[in-house]
């Protein structure tokens, strides 16, 4: 009878080349989820990954662990950048226009994490993207909403029923407050401290964090708990936020209801981030410093909260245009210069020029 010797298998030494990419973002994701990442992280990965995927079996392209690296996300990268916005969404027909450099970024960053983890963890003797860099995406200037748009909007919201005094409670926190929408759906009744003037809220990365808001804010938030809240679907739901037949919001229904305000207001752009981003600029311009925003925004480092400090800085400029030197120079009675007739004649302000060249 042949006997078998068991053999001590060592990580390091077993045959990983052949791994399936499919098996890997299982347990890439496991792992994650283990590490307490939060779920809108773990499915932008998730879906980086799949969409990674599916371009390696367009392009007739192996998915074994070999044969993975830089050369293939270059590939990729340069597919994205050839590809039309919205193009596998059957509910858009509109699919002009190409993927934004900024969208391009984040496929990278959730590959790069990707591969540092597949790194880390052993299947590869080095980090295959450790030279590869997001391609470059133009600065651009946040455009938040200004007096008369806030106006517009809040205008626009029929406070005296269910969905719009919900609706007006909404905008008036978000833009008081600051908070992602993921954020305001997942705030539960016990997390709001109304007659304190404050809100406990979760955000990225399982951080709990206050964030306070002011005496309009309170008032809205008590007349849609108290009015127009309705009774959940079931006990177990202590959301704040409810739609019409008690269920916690989801982040459709929050666009919809976004996109329903902005067609009502003529305020298109309209969207929850852009609330935060003009809360962010607002509280600057306002008077307030930089590390309470970033404690109330729920952000790690001052990077972002920079990016804030410069558009306010910018904001404040454009409203100060009554300081310009030269529009506070009478200039009505001033004429262009002529050789046959000297400005200086007449009062200008300017004087003669000489004939000699600049």
């Amino acid at each position: 009878m042949e006997t078998r010797t068991a053999r001590n298998w060592r990580w390091e030494k077993m045959e990983k080349a052949s791994i399936q990419l499919s098996v890997l973002v299982r347990h890439f994701e496991l792992y994650n989820k283990t590490e307490g990442k939060s779920p809108n992280t773990i499915d932008w990965y998730n879906q980086t990954l799949k969409q990674f995927g599916r371009f390696l079996i367009e392009k007739k392209k192996s998915s074994r662990l070999a044969e993975l690296g830089e050369a293939e996300v270059r590939e990729f990268i340069a597919y994205l950048q050839e590809r039309r916005k919205w193009q596998d969404n059957p509910y858009v027909l509109n699919h002009k226009g190409k993927l934004a450099a900024i969208s391009i970024q984040t496929y990278v960053r959730a590959l790069r994490a990707f591969f540092n983890w597949l790194y880390k963890e052993g299947y590869t003797s080095e980090n295959m993207l450790a030279r590869l860099k997001p391609p470059k995406a133009p600065t651009r200037v946040f455009e938040v909403l200004t007096k008369e748009e806030i106006g517009s909007i809040l205008g626009n919201i029929d406070i005296n029923a269910a969905s719009g005094a919900r609706d007006y409670a909404i905008l008036m926190l978000l833009l008081d407050a600051g908070l992602r929408c993921s954020e305001l759906r997942n705030v539960e009744l016990k997390d709001v401290n109304i007659e304190g003037g404050y809100i406990k809220v979760m955000g990225k990365g399982n951080k709990e964090r206050i964030v306070p808001f002011g005496t309009s804010v309170q008032k809205a938030l008590l007349r849609y708990v108290l009015h127009f809240r309705p009774e959940p679907f079931n006990p177990a739901i202590q959301n704040f936020f409810l739609t019409l037949d008690g269920k916690p919001l989801t982040k459709n229904s929050v666009r919809m209801i976004f996109r329903r305000i902005g067609q009502r207001s003529g305020v298109r752009r309209l969207h929850p981030h852009l609330c935060r981003h003009t809360f962010a600029t607002d509280y600057l311009i306002n008077g307030g410093d930089v590390f309470p925003l970033q404690q109330i925004l729920g952000h790690t480092t001052l990077e972002m909260v920079g990016k804030y400090v410069s558009l306010a800085s910018t904001h404040v400029a454009i409203q100060h245009r009554k300081y310009s030197p030269m529009d506070r120079i009478n200039v009505a009675h001033a004429r262009p210069w002529r050789q046959d007739k000297p400005v200086n004649k007449g009062g200008s302000i300017f004087p003669v020029q000489s004939s000699q060249r600049l």
